[in-house]
């Protein structure tokens, strides 16, 4: 078994991925930014698997995919890590099984007829719809070692005694073609809480395991509590707030009649869009209700209030501009959001966004063991350009200072070095600098 770390801070916190057959790190880059360590487990033609790189680990998040759930489940028991959740995403702990499993005539046919042509097949099966996003992050390996894994794999599925483990989730997709999802359902049945999605066997995991590090009601109540706080203290906000509302083509001023604005807060890009567009008519939603008062209490009347999760709520209406601004990172499923979202933009409307990318906050993140899920920069730009047809993007780095180096405390160490990235998209398809 190969161990392979693709983000390594030190950090409290370790996401503990066991792959599906035939992978290696590439498909999950994008856990690579997830708020913690991660290390990718792969290539199960041994199942020698050292625990000594995870013994300082607080908390151990274990997530298994496809044939990695039977690679876990054989492997974890008795090793005293300290596991906090398991999730079991579209496997098995029998792994081959008519039942439970992968019906056995299937996996003999596909070991025994694997070729480039046969593995194509597979890979289109395995991915549906995330095909082309495999295609992308394609795992290295060649056909001999996939033939060794595999003919290992049934193996040792059939000498080594079926595996137990706890696990606190199992994840099933309902158009799963390789591991049948009613055989999944048989395995997991009276067991295991599950949950079902509308996905085939791949699928992006990098929501999955944010819906369990980011907790919304946490986030929710924080920045209700420190309302205040962030309204006085919140200087780079501003400025990002005002550095994307300048970058709005002016061109709109005279075309947009009703704006939604994401994540509003205390208001800091509402005033400069009221400002801007004093005869429109705003939907301004925030997750926490504390903000209602900020918006509220603006001199203006053609504004409502929608509180709740952005990636939650039914925005009903049209709108000629959506912004938001240092919001998206708190998303789990940024991509699902923006599919949604932009069904509620016009044919002549624009998206305008600005988000903190990874490598945020270096100097302080040196001194820490923990860090914010960003999104890095490469794949937050591949996404907006796959959803919303996008062209260009930018970072920008923003550096003030403190005049006492020593008096730096929590409050006001997000205020250093922040790096956000912004991007403006037009009539669905012309995206604009943020720079």
């Amino acid at each position: 078994m190969i161990q392979t770390f693709i983000s390594r801070r030190h950090t409290d916190d370790l996401i503990l991925l066991f792959a599906g057959w035939g992978m290696d790190t590439h498909p999950f880059a994008c856990l690579s930014h997830i708020g913690c360590d991660c290390c990718v487990c792969y290539d199960y033609t041994d199942l020698n698997f050292d625990t000594t790189p995870f013994l300082d680990y607080k908390n151990i998040e274990v997530y298994a995919w496809s044939f990695g759930v039977w690679a876990a489940a054989t492997v974890l028991p008795d090793k005293g890590l300290p596991i906090r959740h398991a999730t079991a995403i579209n496997g098995t702990e029998c792994g081959i099984d008519i039942e439970k499993g992968i019906p056995p005539e299937i996996f003999r046919a596909t070991l025994e007829h694997l070729n480039e042509a046969s593995l194509k097949k597979f890979y289109r099966r395995m991915c549906c719809e995330h095909l082309d996003d495999f295609k992308e992050a394609f795992p290295e390996r060649d056909m001999n070692s996939l033939y060794d894994e595999l003919r290992a794999i049934g193996e040792n599925i059939t000498l080594l005694p079926r595996p137990r483990f706890r696990w606190d989730k199992a994840i099933i997709g309902t158009r799963d073609l390789i591991f049948p999802a009613k055989n999944q359902v048989n395995a997991w049945e009276g067991t295991t809480v599950v949950q079902e999605l509308d996905e085939p066997h791949f699928f992006h995991f990098r929501p999955v395991v944010l819906e369990n590090r980011l907790d919304k009601a946490t986030i929710k109540n924080s920045f209700g509590n420190a309302a205040s706080t962030y309204e006085r203290e919140g200087l780079i906000q501003s400025r990002i707030a005002r550095q994307l509302n300048d970058k709005i083509p002016s061109r709109l001023n005279k075309c947009i009649d009703n704006i939604l604005e994401i994540g509003c807060g205390t208001g800091k890009l509402t005033r400069c869009l009221i400002d801007r567009f004093p005869d429109a008519r705003f939907t301004i939603n925030d997750l926490s209700p504390e903000m209602k008062d900020y918006i509220t209490a603006l001199p203006f009347k053609q504004l409502s209030f929608r509180e709740g999760d952005a990636e939650k709520i039914d925005f009903n209406e049209t709108y000629h501009l959506i912004a938001s601004a240092s919001t998206i990172q708190w998303f789990t499923d940024l991509e699902g959001f923006l599919k949604r979202i932009s069904g509620n933009l016009s044919d002549t409307g624009t998206i305008a966004v600005s988000t903190f990318v990874a490598g945020n906050l270096p100097e302080i993140q040196s001194l820490m063991t923990a860090e914010m899920p960003y999104w890095g920069y490469a794949d937050l730009k591949r996404l907006f350009e796959k959803t919303l047809s996008g062209r260009t993007f930018r970072t920008r780095g923003i550096h003030p200072s403190f005049r006492h180096s020593r008096r730096v405390t929590p409050a006001s160490q997000k205020h250093r070095r922040d790096r956000y990235f912004g991007t403006l998209l037009a009539k669905r398809i012309r995206l604009y600098k943020a720079i």
